[in-house]
């Protein structure tokens, strides 16, 4: 097992995709091969009582693959090939010149997936015939971290996020023990959960007592239920109780896609237009994604040659159809709603410009920030269907309250994502610390607005070692949404597995808070 200390090495691990959170006094960067290896790197991690943080694919926006509490980086990068199964095909393939191994059940729609496999590779390896449909937004993150964070993206408006599709998992906790789990085999007896490792060890967890939100994507926090499948309690932890080393995805057959871009005259038609087709996939239109545009992130993609100056909106989405009764029907709700422009894909170069158009976005976003030097700040607030007028409302109000401090129409906030899931992204554009400073401002105060109305802060990214401003004093980010014994339960919880605390420190909890809870 590969270990370094180079100082090249351990900046190439230093921070994640945000640029905002940055390691400190890491001792070295570890690159396990096999559950043996991550097992006896937490073995003598919590023997020796040193930190370790687990790096996947840095594609990450809450600073959770970030050492900032120092000790080891151990990155699961060259954990690409799953272990030989009974029932289970090796199908091997290489994908931007990496080769990847997952067990394969076609009949049965499985496979078992190592945890560096990326989302793009996976989907390449089971074209042409099988999908995996949640289909998290972030193509080059790997399919460990997307379990860990419960990922989810445009396709989850069908499908549901990424826990709906895991079966299994092996995972090493972080003493060094191993544990497979079967989704089905151990349940809570209330919130309670006992089960034992492959080495014999009994643990029990208590779930957190908070009520998470009932009618919204949510990855805010561990997975808290009454009755509770134990395998839900460890996807979406982001890795504070172990270490994936293997995951058993479900997968479906691949349809027949068809994708379109609708470009309308105001953002109020647009959401008419949203709100018409939401209503004809309750009824069975087969939609797997419902995408929305607002004025601020066209004009921000002018350079882009299907938006024109009269484009103040727009609707994207992919249809699963392999009939021409379902795509008249489609097309005639978009036709109905009277847009400016259409844009429909029904080959599969169409339907990469589309999807290249639709990455566009971020893509520029980013670009924007890495030439100011200023950081990313992103919402990931989902709310109720009945709140969504008033969230939207609050968003407007944020836009309009930012561009009064940037005064650049062209280049000051982005509005756009998931409203068929009533979960909405805004990219602030800051050009300097000040804008950062009045971004924040209102970022906080849309956090605050959604709990409010019923939803969360985070529905797809997780929250990592995020903080907001409040009370004089930075708050920890999931305090705002499940107070201070809520975070005091998942230390509780988190102890029971990890009592050495040596794992992802910071995430979700600050450390000195899980430091005075041991």
């Amino acid at each position: 097992m590969r270990r370094s200390s180079e100082p090249d090495v351990i900046a190439r691990y230093a921070a994640d995709e945000s640029n905002t959170f940055f390691a400190e006094d890491v001792q070295a960067v570890v690159f396990p091969e096999d559950e043996a290896n991550v097992a006896q790197i937490l073995r003598e991690a919590t023997a020796a009582g040193t930190p370790v943080t687990v790096s996947g694919g840095g594609t990450g926006l809450t600073g959770a693959r970030v050492a900032t509490d120092g000790g080891l980086v151990a990155t699961v990068e060259l954990m690409r090939h799953a272990e030989p199964r009974a029932g289970f095909v090796p199908v091997t393939a290489t994908h931007d010149g990496i080769a990847y191994t997952v067990g394969l059940d076609a009949a049965a729609g499985r496979a078992w997936c190592p945890p560096a496999i990326t989302l793009d590779a996976l989907e390449a390896l089971l074209a042409p015939d099988l999908l995996f449909p949640p289909a998290p937004t972030e193509r080059s993150a790997m399919i460990g971290g997307a379990v860990a964070e419960n990922a989810s993206g445009a396709r989850s408006f069908m499908h549901g996020a990424t826990r709906a599709w895991v079966d299994a998992l092996e995972i090493v906790l972080p003493t060094g023990d191993t544990l497979h789990l079967a989704r089905g085999e151990v349940f809570a007896e209330g919130r309670t959960l006992r089960f034992a490792s492959r080495e014999g060890t009994q643990y029990e967890v208590q779930a957190p007592s908070y009520a998470m939100p009932a009618t919204t994507k949510n990855a805010a926090g561990l997975y808290a239920a009454d009755g509770m499948d134990l395998l839900d309690l460890f996807v979406g932890s982001e890795g504070l109780l172990g270490v994936i080393t293997a995951v058993l995805v479900r997968l479906t057959p691949r349809p027949t896609l068809f994708s379109d871009t609708a470009f309308f005259a105001s953002e109020e038609e647009a959401i008419a237009c949203a709100d018409r087709l939401r209503a004809a996939a309750s009824e069975g239109l087969p939609l797997l994604s419902l995408e929305f545009y607002d004025p601020g992130a066209l004009r921000f993609m002018a350079d882009q040659p299907q938006v024109k100056p009269e484009h103040q909106a727009a609707i994207f989405t992919e249809l699963a159809a392999d009939d021409p009764q379902t795509v008249e029907a489609f097309a005639e709700i978009v036709i109905g709603s009277d847009p400016l422009d259409d844009w429909f894909a029904d080959t599969d170069r169409e339907r990469e410009a589309q999807r290249d158009f639709r990455h566009a976005l971020p893509e520029t976003v980013n670009t924007f920030l890495r030439q100011h030097g200023t950081d990313k700040l992103c919402t990931d607030y989902a709310v109720p269907a009945q709140a969504f007028p008033a969230m939207m409302e609050a968003y407007r109000e944020a836009c309009d309250a930012f561009l009064q401090v940037t005064g650049r129409p062209e280049a000051s906030a982005v509005l756009f994502g998931h409203i068929g899931d009533y979960h909405l992204h805004i990219d602030f554009l800051p050009a300097d610390a000040a804008e950062e400073d009045a971004s924040m401002e209102q970022y906080a105060m849309l956090a605050h607005r959604a709990i409010e109305l019923g939803g969360t802060i985070t529905a797809e990214h997780g929250v990592g070692k995020k903080t907001l401003p409040g009370e004089g004093r930075r708050v920890p980010y999931l305090e705002v949404m499940y107070g201070r014994e809520g975070l005091e339960e998942i230390a509780r919880a988190k102890l029971a597995v990890d009592p050495a605390g040596i794992l992802n420190r910071g995430n979700m909890l600050p450390a000195g808070l899980l430091d005075a809870a041991r």
